[in-house]
């Protein structure tokens, strides 16, 4: 096994484009009570099935809004919306994300939401930037492992190759948006991620501008 230091994971985020960090490992952002405060908000949020996705991907899953990304980052109103930017935002996960990116200018949250794959349901092959262009990563907290198959696949950009991610209860993926993804399908029970793009930018969004 790897030793997990943020060398390694800023070495392979650059190389591969994706890193993922086990929950209760010593450098994941994630506490206990963040964890299972998100699980919560996730749950009783309300959800919308959707077949094509931001991107323009085909989907076959159900989301659950926070911030939403059209025309501009918008913070949806319902009761979590704000509990969750609030974990998001806390110094811990932001300055993990920043040491990943190798950064010190600040990031903005453009678009998070709830992702619940069921059985035979997945995510379709896309790039995040074209949601919007001024995407950097693409963040997915694994908020369950009741289920098996629903692999987050990242494929390189010069060649077919690609690397599978197979998240675990509590997980971290970071993922450059720039990089062509999918969620593979699920075989059997349910896959629930809470997913937030980070950006340098909170303006309009360039796709729609």
């Amino acid at each position: 096994m790897v030793k997990e230091t943020y060398s390694t994971y800023i070495k392979n985020y650059k190389n591969k484009g994706t890193i993922m960090v086990p929950f209760k490992s010593n450098l994941s952002p994630l506490s206990d009570d963040d964890f299972y405060n998100l699980k919560k908000y996730c749950t009783k949020v309300d959800k919308e099935f959707i077949k094509i996705g931001d991107a323009g991907e085909k989907n076959h899953l159900l989301v659950g809004r926070f911030i939403t990304d059209i025309k501009k980052p918008e913070i949806v109103k319902n009761k979590y919306s704000k509990k969750v930017i609030s974990i998001l935002k806390k110094r811990k996960i932001t300055k993990f994300i920043k040491r990943i990116l190798k950064t010190k200018k600040n990031l903005y949250l453009r678009r998070v939401q709830f992702n619940e794959i069921g059985q035979n349901c997945f995510v379709g092959y896309h790039l995040d930037v074209d949601s919007n262009p001024e995407y950097l990563a693409a963040c997915v907290i694994q908020l369950g492992s009741n289920f098996k198959g629903g692999l987050y696949r990242v494929y390189q950009k010069k060649t077919k190759k690609y690397f599978d991610y197979a998240p675990s209860k509590g997980s971290l993926i970071v993922s450059n948006c720039l990089y062509p993804h999918e969620v593979t399908k699920v075989k059997s029970g349910k896959r629930g991620s809470l997913v937030f793009f980070v950006s340098y930018k909170k303006g309009l969004n360039k796709r729609s501008s």
